[in-house]
């Protein structure tokens, strides 16, 4: 759904690119997954507005493709590359909320799951379509999570004590993100029997 706003997001992201027009994108790929890191550092040890404002700057895990579009350097491994950095990213980001104690693990652990599942669905499917079909459908995209996380967090941040039928609002999030991602994972798996 997000995904509509990438080309803007992208013109906003282009000056940033240019002086990195000199660095290889797999390079830029690599150091973007410091920001995960951060961000796990920042929520484990309490420092919440820290790790809000890490969650913008991972933002940035775009000007690789950017730079890369730039040089004219579009590989196939570097795709492979920001892929699978993007699943590094998504599980530290997620596993953060669980040892910091913020989000039990029971609640934790499916989404992570779920988030595998989404995107393992959506590669496979393209890859048994012989690269002839983009499956990136479903209402819960990488995009959409984070944006969910960032304003989950930042309301938790705000309001630490409220709860919502004795769950605190980062909690919510996590259930609100779950069932989403169930229903994309659904939506995959069903776009998948039809095209496939």
């Amino acid at each position: 759904m997000l995904s509509i706003f990438k080309p803007a997001a992208e013109r906003l992201l282009k000056p940033l690119a240019y002086p990195l027009r000199r660095i290889n994108p797999n390079v830029i790929t690599c150091v973007g997954a410091v920001f995960p890191v951060l961000f796990f550092v920042c929520v484990v040890r309490g420092m919440l507005i820290a790790a809000l404002a890490v969650l913008v700057l991972s933002a940035a895990d775009m000007l690789d493709g950017l730079v890369a579009r730039a040089q004219n350097r579009v590989t196939a491994f570097g795709g492979f590359l920001d892929s699978t950095a993007d699943r590094f990213s998504d599980f530290v980001v997620l596993v953060a909320f669980g040892y910091s104690g913020i989000v039990g693990w029971n609640i934790v652990l499916p989404l992570v799951l779920l988030t595998y599942l989404i995107s393992y669905i959506r590669s496979r499917t393209e890859l048994a379509a012989g690269g002839k079909l983009k499956a990136d459908v479903g209402i819960m995209e990488r995009t959409e999570r984070l944006v969910a996380l960032f304003a989950g967090l930042l309301a938790y941040a705000i309001w630490p004590h409220i709860t919502v039928v004795g769950y605190n609002l980062m909690t919510c999030m996590f259930a609100v993100l779950i069932v989403l991602s169930a229903v994309t994972v659904a939506q995959r798996v069903h776009f998948a029997y039809r095209h496939l």
